[in-house]
């Protein structure tokens, strides 16, 4: 049944040391070995995710070729997550992601929230490329998909815990548990609390931040009575409280913040607070920074075997609420604060029919999607003259889709593929801009039809070809923090055409994996972001369709089991990504600028990366002992979008290697206990440089060295 792949880790056949496993996927919405998906996808089963002590989707950035997964700076619960260039690295609720999440077959309207502490994971995929198809509206980058444990029906009592102490006053605790109901029902609870206390030193305040306190639960029940139908649902909860990221002034001469802090090198301070301010882990903004979020959902699967094939229904419901203070000044001048409070529901529903029809195999849907947001955005300092104001907005949005893909075996050896998916939505968006008496309301909708041709060939069982062609659909929307009623928009929808083509190949009797694509996208009324003061002195951040790019790369994965208990994995991208057209709003003013700005760089798109790991595994006296390494390197590039990138580096991350690694011993006995560490060489590394106008730039950091010790016990 389809659930069963929906449950599974992702690998069903174990690797050895002289054999590569069979990867089992479900990126077309069905069971599939992972060298027979006509597609550019990445797994990760339970097994890795614990060898690489992977406890965040952002430690597997790189880990994909052309694949950046790096939290929002500002907001470190958010997912700034970047495919193949395309991505989105804001947090404000009209603006579309590029990049879909799913988590258990359900995809996450918005990228808050998104990014959660992983624990009790089954599997991690990486779809590559646009999924418009069946993936549907904002999935023109790819998509991340996210499957927890279950307990299977009958299952005995049983399950794991365990601790972990580490650095900076890192606890956590972590436990999954199976218990028996009925021989036609499993369950399974997990939890996790984690309290770390931070790596920043506050010059201004005294105090540490970057502290992070997380409790989440989830429930999974599964049930199946008998051999045509089961059911799974999943409840979870997540309740994440810290300081959240703390800025860095990094504003260049005749910006307004330069001399407002030493962290800038402004010679306005002492060579003694330039030498302290050079420790990129101090920082001096005088205002208590918070990120608190609260959320939960349900997710139920159900699958029913037909004559005509397997019906599926995925229902999910989604709330967050979120509390985030910034200091956007970063320094001890009560120049300019801000006090984000949000809430989010989503409610979608999915129902396909999946099956074979002779030498055709289908899959066929709809999906519907509900969602709606409401913030008060609360802004103070002297930039508004020492005012406290505040904008109050809110949408309500309504999507429908029908998909198909069919897949027709032409020979046994040619498959040739042929899908749809139509699409529209409807949003209505009120907004009471900053000093505004009243709010406005706006409404407008956007349909598409994205098409999908593609054909494989199996030379034989290891080695197979691909090629396909498809478009994508990225929703249009409006300018959530807009500062007027013009600047509002809306903005239009942005769309891709893509081509790909690849080899997946398994060599030496399957001791070695290379899989490979290339491909080229092109992307219209790209919508292109810029952030700055209007005329009137008002900070927004504003969309326009501005843009017209063109996206050309390579890609290779490889897997050898060298014997002897070795294995190695690694991966290597290339991405050309260019501006044909960049008509970007520059002046944050709501009207597209007459010049043609295409000289400037496109952000998140590093030209080379790639990543080299290497796995250990030997049985000794006291158990079997595990040792993974990995190296992760990644080329400069652009953090943020605006003409200072022509004249400046600022707002680049410069190219590094990042190290970790872990080394664990476990027995038959369920015993395991594990010490890892990441950014072995503590390398200071920029997460992300952002804008504001004439007023400066704002920079966070990625964590320096962290370490822990983990203790376990499975039974």
């Amino acid at each position: 049944m389809i659930l069963a792949a929906t449950a599974a880790p992702a690998w069903a056949a174990a690797d050895t040391d002289t054999t590569v496993g069979e990867v089992v996927v479900t990126a077309q919405k069905r069971e599939q070995n992972l060298q027979d998906v006509p597609a550019a996808v990445s797994a990760f089963g339970e097994s890795q995710l614990q060898a690489q002590s992977v406890g965040s989707l952002t430690d597997l950035s790189a880990k994909s070729p052309n694949v950046v997964l790096a939290p929002v700076g500002a907001y470190p619960y958010a997912s700034a997550f970047y495919i193949r260039g395309l991505g989105f690295a804001d947090v404000e609720s009209t603006f579309e992601p590029s990049v879909g999440v799913e988590l258990n077959g359900v995809y996450l309207a918005r990228n808050s929230g998104a990014l959660q502490d992983m624990f009790d994971i089954a599997s991690v995929e990486i779809l590559r490329g646009p999924q418009g198809t069946l993936y549907g509206r904002n999935t023109i980058g790819g998509v991340v998909s996210v499957k927890t444990k279950r307990a299977a029906p009958g299952q005995a009592f049983g399950g794991q815990v365990q601790g972990t102490l580490g650095d900076n006053g890192r606890q956590e605790a972590r436990v999954g548990l199976d218990l028996p109901v009925h021989e036609t029902v499993g369950l399974r609870l997990s939890g996790l609390y984690k309290s770390y206390k931070g790596y920043n030193h506050n010059l201004t305040t005294g105090r540490r931040e970057g502290d992070n306190e997380v409790l989440s639960g989830r429930a999974t029940l599964s049930f199946e009575p008998n051999d045509q139908f089961d059911a799974t649902l999943v409840a979870d909860f997540d309740h994440e409280k810290g300081s959240g990221a703390s800025f860095r002034n990094a504003s260049l001469p005749g910006q307004v913040y330069y001399n407002l802090s030493p962290d800038t090198g402004s010679p306005v301070f002492s060579a003694a607070q330039r030498a302290k301010a050079s420790d990129v882990r101090n920082v001096y903004g005088n205002t208590p920074v918070v990120a608190k979020i609260n959320t939960w959902g349900l997710a139920l699967t159900m699958n029913y075997d037909t004559a005509l094939g397997t019906l599926t229904s995925v229902t999910g419901y989604r709330e967050f609420e979120d509390t985030v203070q910034s200091d956007y000044d970063g320094t001890a001048v009560n120049f300019f604060l801000a006090l984000r409070e949000q809430t989010h529901q989503q409610f979608s529903q999915e129902l396909r029919l999946g099956g074979e029809v002779g030498k055709v195999t289908y899959v066929v849907g709809a999906y519907y999607l509900n969602q709606s947001y409401d913030i008060t955005n609360t802004q103070s300092g002297l930039i508004y003259s020492g005012a406290r104001v505040a904008q109050v907005a809110s949408q309500e949005n309504a999507g429908w889709a029908l998909f198909g893909q069919f897949d027709w075996a032409a020979t046994e050896k040619l498959t040739l593929t042929a899908g749809g998916r139509y699409s529209f939505e409807e949003k209505e968006f009120r907004n009471r801009p900053l000093f505004f008496p009243a709010s406005r309301t706006y409404s407008s909708d956007w349909d598409n039809f994205s098409p999908k041709l593609g054909a494989n060939y199996k030379f034989s069982d290891d080695l197979m070809a691909y090629a396909s062609w498809s478009k994508g659909f990225r929703s249009g929307g409006y300018n959530g923090r807009a500062a007027s009623y013009t600047s509002a928009g809306p903005y239009g929808a942005e769309t891709v055409d893509s081509i790909e083509a690849g080899l997946k190949i398994d060599l030496l009797e399957r001791r070695v994996r290379l899989n490979g694509a290339v491909f080229s996208a092109t992307y219209k009324n790209m919508q292109t972001g810029a952030q700055g003061l209007t005329s009137s002195g008002v900070y927004e951040s504003i969309v326009t369709n501005a843009g017209k790019a063109k996206i050309d790369g390579a890609e290779a994965e490889a897997i050898l089991a060298l014997g002897g208990g070795w294995r190695v994995n690694a991966n290597l991208a290339y991405l050309d990504a260019r501006f044909d057209k960049n008509f970007t709003d520059l002046t944050s003013d709501g009207i597209n600028n007459p010049t043609n700005n295409a000289d400037l760089p496109m952000i998140y798109a590093p030209e080379w990366s790639g990543s080299f790991g290497v796995t250990y595994e030997t049985e000794t006296p006291y158990g079997q002992l595990t040792a993974n390494a990995n190296a992760v390197y990644t080329d400069d590039m652009y953090t943020s979008g605006g003409v200072i990138n022509r004249t400046s580096n600022v707002q680049v991350r410069p190219a590094n290697t990042l190290y970790d690694a872990t080394l664990s011993l476990s027995n038959d006995a369920g015993w395991r206990i594990a010490v890892w560490g990441k950014n072995l060489t503590d390398e200071d590394v920029i997460n992300n440089t952002f804008g504001l106008g004439a007023l400066g730039e704002l920079r966070i950091y990625q964590p320096p060295r962290t370490y822990g010790v983990e203790f376990g016990y499975k039974f």
